[in-house]
């Protein structure tokens, strides 16, 4: 059975290691992506895992973009998630904040839980990201030490 299962990395190089890591143990790339509050943060992590470039998502390009951009600075504390790799492109563009539930509500459909849906959130809000990878049960013995940063002792 394929799940869905998340790793937390507060900064670029950490989530650039876990990806190599997941690639390394012979996860696929179209299974891995990334998930950020910024643009810039993804665009080093796509360069250094070759996992394509970010998405924004529909609507936060151009000068619509910017506008929502402005309207969201003025309204609440609401920003809008960039993704990294075909595990999460249907994040992209989704808000967090104070009074969106868009990141949480698509997280427990995937089967998250809505508690570790809800600290993901926040700590993408704290500026941190998050690995996401889809695995089988027989992966989950390698990629679970890899996404909680433990180390394999060498044998």
């Amino acid at each position: 059975m394929t799940q869905l299962l998340i790793g937390m990395a507060s900064t670029e190089n950490e989530a650039i290691l876990m990806l190599n890591r997941l690639k390394l143990v012979g996860i696929a790339k179209d299974r891995l992506g990334v998930v950020a509050k910024e643009q810039l943060d993804l665009e080093r992590v796509s360069e250094q895992t070759e996992l394509p470039k970010p998405l924004k998502g529909g609507g936060t390009d151009g000068a619509f973009g910017a506008l929502k951009g402005v309207l969201t600075a003025l309204d609440e504390r609401k920003d809008q998630i960039q993704t990294v790799g075909q595990a999460v492109r249907r994040l992209a563009g989704n808000q967090i904040g104070e009074g969106t539930d868009d990141l949480v509500l698509m997280l427990t459909e995937a089967g998250i839980s809505e508690t570790k849906a809800q600290m993901y959130e926040t700590f993408l809000l704290d500026g941190g990201l998050i690995v996401v990878v889809e695995c089988d049960d027989s992966e989950l013995d390698e990629v679970i030490p890899i996404l909680s940063m433990e180390e394999k002792p060498q044998a």
